[in-house]
């Protein structure tokens, strides 16, 4: 599951709704709301809690609150009666400090429940099953880390989920977003400090594959439209969008693909030397010179029967004379063809940068 977060900060307003309803289309399904109430804004902070439990609901998007036992009290609730939480859109509690592992397993009784991932231990999981906690209402969510240098080390990380997964847990991750990032300090929302400044299309990915993460939520307060339609598209339909500048516009307005063996140095496009047997073109030798990473290529007419091959180059490679350079990789999305895999698509969308 791909999730986001909406903060209550800030009113939500139409600006906000629309945001939920694109994020929505482009493929996610959690939102991620705290309620760490300030006494003075308490009020404040339960209308716009309602107000987007509303639109959640609207979207069916499921929304999950991170709450203390505080927070509990003031939207009117108690561990007794959390049920009618449900009604207010909201579909599960992220719980903060503060809970006893019996308060935890009469809330699971009533509504889904994520627990601190980084915290939880073997004797939490005894007390849960001991006071007949609901396992199948319990996920593990991590938390994210606005300070720089406190994110979460790698190898400890994978350890930990590997224990949740051992204990049949489904794990939760933050990735930092790209558009608007959250004060005060505004250095990104990560849960590994090795994301604080990854790409989080990247991010998201490594989380998936590489440590053990069932769901990955932005923790950053806004997107852009361009990594929306990144994650839409990867996750969708195993396609990446890739912004170029070339002038070799025969690139555009198809979905190429990698070959389904992964070569180590070159992405090959599949389609790439059968257009080429198609049109039957000669393809004289030009531009030929160093190929950067993230330099798009196509064999010319020394290269025999491979004439007519597009790749785009994961290293840099030195100049051939059998090899054109007909385009780059825009620099933002270099980091992104380390997801290029068996058979995944590729889209070439025009980079904004002067062409060249």
């Amino acid at each position: 599951m791909l999730g986001f977060s909406i903060y209550l900060d800030t009113e939500i307003d139409d600006q906000t709704k629309r945001y939920i309803e694109l994020m929505k289309q482009n493929g996610f399904e959690g939102v991620f709301s705290s309620v760490h109430i300030p006494e003075d804004d308490a009020s404040k902070y339960v209308e716009r809690l309602k107000k987007l439990g509303e639109y959640c609901k609207a979207e069916k998007l499921k929304l999950t609150v991170d709450l203390d036992l505080k927070g509990l009290e003031n939207l009117n609730v108690t561990i007794h009666n959390a049920k009618k939480l449900l009604q207010m859109g909201i579909s599960a509690l992220r719980l903060d400090d503060g809970f006893t592992n019996a308060e935890i397993a009469e809330l699971s009784h009533q509504l889904p429940v994520a627990l601190n991932a980084s915290t939880i231990n073997e004797n939490d999981v005894k007390q849960l099953i001991d006071n007949q906690a609901n396992f199948e209402h319990m996920e593990a969510w991590h938390n994210y880390y606005p300070r720089p240098e406190t994110g979460l080390d790698t190898r400890w990380f994978k350890t930990k989920n590997v224990w949740l997964k051992a204990h049949h847990f489904t794990v939760m991750a933050f990735v930092p977003g790209d558009a608007k990032m959250r004060g005060p300090i505004f250095a990104g929302l990560p849960t590994i400090e090795n994301h604080r400044h990854e790409n989080s299309l990247v991010a998201a990915d490594e989380l998936i594959n590489e440590f053990e993460v069932d769901k990955v939520f932005i923790g950053d307060p806004r997107i852009s439209n361009q990594l929306m339609s990144q994650f839409q598209n990867f996750y969708s339909q195993n396609t990446l969008q890739l912004h170029v500048q070339t002038k070799y516009t025969k690139l555009f307005g198809k979905v190429w693909h990698n070959r389904p063996e992964v070569a180590q140095d070159v992405v090959r496009l599949v389609e790439s030397r059968k257009q080429n047997q198609l049109t039957k073109l000669e393809i004289e030798p030009e531009n030929q010179k160093i190929r950067e990473f993230g330099a798009i290529t196509i064999d010319n007419q020394e290269y025999g029967r491979y004439q007519g091959e597009i790749q785009i180059c994961k290293v840099s490679l030195p100049k051939d004379k059998r090899v054109n350079v007909i385009g780059q990789i825009s620099k933002k999305d270099l980091k992104l063809l380390a997801l290029v895999r068996e058979n995944t698509g590729i889209e070439f969308l025009m980079s904004k940068e002067e062409t060249r």
